[in-house]
């Protein structure tokens, strides 16, 4: 069945339209309301007499050296904090894994982290410590550690040596300090 009031309604709408000559050429449609172009403020008057910023009275001379991002680390946490706060050459990144369980191998995790975040850059050493499996630890050497006459022979004594001794006697942190310095004495 047809609605005859739709049809209806639609001729008194389009005869609606017709009569009052919307978009014809007599009744343009409507024009937006003209816009105002912001006016540029004045510039103010720059005081006669210049203020500095004055220091306070025990402010340091030097800025601070900015604190090192020391993880948290059972064991000699100060030691490691100092061992990071040496001028050195190489830059020292190191990663928590606590997301890779006791089971998975520590190399691939170590591979699949460098491919997805690049290598270390050429004065940098990574340093990837596994807390599920004794703060066991990876490396990746930047190509200017090399130059500096650490092989890689040399990195993993000094690892042996310095970081797995301690991190085995429940101090990774004291360890990690003591690789840290060992290296930084090498690549004087």
């Amino acid at each position: 069945m047809r609605r005859p009031w739709l049809r209806a309604a639609a001729l008194i709408l389009s005869t609606a339209l017709i009569l009052s000559g919307c978009g014809s050429a007599d009744n343009p449609p409507p024009s937006p309301p003209p816009q105002t172009e912001p006016q540029p403020t004045p510039n103010p008057t720059p005081p006669e007499t210049p203020e500095t910023p004055s220091q306070p009275a025990d402010a340091p001379e030097d800025p601070a050296e900015p604190e090192p991002d020391v993880p948290a680390l059972p064991g000699d946490t100060e030691a490691l904090r100092e061992a990071l706060r040496v001028q050195s050459p190489i830059t020292y990144t190191i990663v928590l894994a606590h997301d890779a369980p006791r089971e998975m191998d520590k190399t691939a995790y170590l591979d699949q982290m460098l491919a997805e975040q690049g290598y270390p850059g050429k004065n940098e050493i990574l340093l990837v410590l596994f807390p599920a499996d004794n703060y066991n630890i990876r490396f990746a050497m930047g190509s200017l550690v090399f130059d500096r006459r650490i092989t890689l022979q040399q990195m993993l004594e000094l690892v042996q040596s310095q970081y797995l001794t301690r991190s085995r006697q429940g101090d990774p942190a004291g360890g990690l300090a003591a690789l840290i310095n060992a290296i930084n004495e090498r690549a004087k």
